[in-house]
């Protein structure tokens, strides 16, 4: 299921990279189906990448610039079946600044998802079983939000 691009939307994509990246691959096929609606300023969901610029001036490169592509984006999509410390930051960051957010979550996950994010009412939660589940009610929730 495509969306027609209107208007140019933009996104944050949050997904764990140094916590872990068992759902390395299902963060690809997110960004590509977030692309049929706008851009995706966080397309750097590589740990290889991410992990190269480590050291101080890179951790403190990397801080800057995903705050500001969270500034700058429409609405934060945050992957959450892997926890992680910087995704639960990138997601009160942009909660903070009044930003749409919507927190998928795998039902397969190891771990259940934190009560910080299913019970926060200004977090729409998408639990899905597969990807092919998720796309619709993805499809539902951002046609809200970009009404």
């Amino acid at each position: 299921m495509t969306a027609k691009k209107s208007k140019q939307r933009k996104f944050f994509f949050a997904g764990s990279i140094r916590g872990g990246d068992k759902y390395a691959s299902s963060y690809k096929d997110i960004l590509d189906y977030l692309r049929n609606y706008g851009e995706v300023a966080s397309e750097h969901l590589d740990k290889k990448t991410v992990v190269e610029k480590a050291g101080s001036s890179g951790d403190e490169d990397i801080y800057a610039r995903d705050v500001r592509w969270i500034r700058e984006s429409d609405v934060l999509i945050a992957e959450v079946s892997q926890p992680s410390i910087g995704v639960g930051y990138e997601i009160a960051y942009a909660e903070a600044l009044g930003k749409p957010i919507l927190a998928l979550y795998c039902l397969d996950a190891e771990k259940t998802i934190s009560a910080m994010i299913s019970g926060n009412p200004h977090i729409t939660t998408l639990e899905y079983q597969s990807l092919d589940h998720l796309w619709p009610r993805l499809h539902e929730e951002l046609s809200v939000i970009f009404v």
